[in-house]
């Protein structure tokens, strides 16, 4: 009986310390990940939750995504890591190259995809030599939508940016 009551004492402390939906998301998620992403291997996704989000983290076409679901299966937005200005459109590159940010060093490029609005290019920059980096924000067309800082900032491109 002893033993027992340990058992069920450690199952609890163990189940209270993990998160609820660590590596799982509801059927309706993955189904809607899956006909946004139809070649994407399902049992590649990780899984997680941000801020009241199901976060889908995955390849795709050689790219890093994250893909954004609310409970009832819906894509908020989707995040494509693409690395450097190689696939921005051109608006977007010549507007950049025309800032007074064209100087910094490019470390990411994020195209921030959503269901119902334009999508938007988020260039994350670093002065040389200097600490503490920016992020540009971008619409298609190459406009200038927003410019921050990042510094302290936990989540710099989390549901709290956009959502």
């Amino acid at each position: 009986m002893k033993r027992f009551k340990w058992v069920v004492l450690l199952t609890i402390i163990i189940l209270s310390s993990t998160p609820a939906f660590a590596g799982w998301a509801p059927t309706v998620v993955q189904d809607s990940l899956q006909r946004l992403y139809p070649k994407v291997d399902m049992n590649a996704v990780a899984w997680s939750q941000d801020q009241g989000y199901f976060l889908g983290n995955f390849t795709y076409d050689g790219y890093t995504v994250r893909a954004y679901f609310n409970s009832n299966g819906q894509c908020m937005m989707a995040q494509t890591d693409l690395g450097g200005m190689d696939d921005v459109p051109s608006a977007v590159y010549n507007s950049f190259t025309m800032s007074d940010f064209a100087s910094y060093t490019v470390q990411d490029v994020t195209l921030v995809d959503f269901p119902k609005w334009q999508p938007i290019y988020v260039i994350l920059v670093q002065q040389p030599n200097l600490e503490g980096e920016f992020q540009l924000f971008y619409n298609p067309y190459g406009q200038l939508l927003r410019q921050r800082t990042t510094v302290g900032l936990d989540d710099i491109l989390g549901p709290s940016t956009f959502l």
